[in-house]
């Protein structure tokens, strides 16, 4: 436990803000497919922020290897071809999270923790999109899952987990989500999320966007401090990267210890 309690306030150390300063300073490169590339990879920057301060300079923009958990809060970025996105923490995709970004071409989410079709929705509404990764995410083992990507995203798309989309892959797909029988096969792998959760997540992701205040990472750091199971290190560390205090270190709260 001590142990634990230890790796989640080294965790909280090394987070880094995604602030203007950080724009100016990181790497630019060409990458092999000629396009003006910005490195944000290995910050673990906890929440997307400021990235209009990128002056929609760059085709790629590289975010692997941080500590994102939603995705969201992008700025328009029409020049953005690329977003590279391996190796984070993501379960959740904004409903209007490409909105401001027309022009993806290419998306990688290898490696994250996407778990449900409903999460992909706003993927499947990016008309330009060509290629994408979900590889090492839970929702690569939905019954269905690459039928139903393949159905829902645009014919644009021909390249999925790195593997070429073929063209009776493409008619299967149609045919199985056909007419009543494939409507209800829909309602049955990706029912809808549930409005109240939704409004929940709307919130949280507020606080996400802002970031953690000085005051609310102590509290934290203290609460962890003093933590005494590995569930509770592992709830705070959570409520850390949401952004959000749990209700019991409030200012309005009694202190726990003192609760007989």
């Amino acid at each position: 436990s001590s142990d634990l309690r230890t790796l989640a306030l080294v965790r909280i150390a090394a987070m880094v803000r995604l602030t203007l300063e950080l724009l100016q300073q990181a790497p630019q490169s060409l990458n092999p497919a000629k396009q003006r590339q910005l490195l944000l990879r290995g910050f673990k920057i906890p929440t997307i922020e400021n990235l209009g301060g990128s002056n929609d300079a760059y085709e790629c923009i590289d975010l692997c290897d941080n500590d994102l958990i939603k995705l969201g809060n992008f700025p328009p970025l029409k020049r953005l071809g690329t977003i590279l996105l391996m190796n984070n923490r993501i379960s959740r995709i904004a409903s209007d999270c490409f909105d401001p970004l027309p022009n993806l071409v290419s998306v990688i989410l290898t490696g994250n923790k996407l778990e449900k079709l409903a999460d992909l929705e706003p993927l499947t509404r990016l008309k330009k999109l060509e290629r994408l990764s979900l590889l090492e995410n839970p929702v690569t083992k939905v019954k269905h899952y690459r039928p139903y990507m393949i159905n829902k995203c645009s014919k644009n798309l021909r390249i999925l987990d790195f593997n070429r989309i073929k063209d009776k892959e493409r008619k299967a797909a149609g045919l199985l989500f056909a007419g009543e029988r494939g409507k209800k096969l829909l309602e049955e792998i990706a029912p809808p999320r549930v409005a109240g959760k939704e409004l929940t997540d709307a919130r949280a992701s507020e606080a996400a966007k802002a970031g953690p205040s000085p005051e609310v990472i102590e509290r934290i750091k203290k609460a962890i401090a003093e933590a005494e199971t590995i569930e509770e290190v592992t709830r705070l560390e959570r409520a850390l990267k949401s952004g959000v205090l749990p209700e019991d270190l409030k200012l309005d709260k009694p202190d726990r210890k003192s609760v007989v």
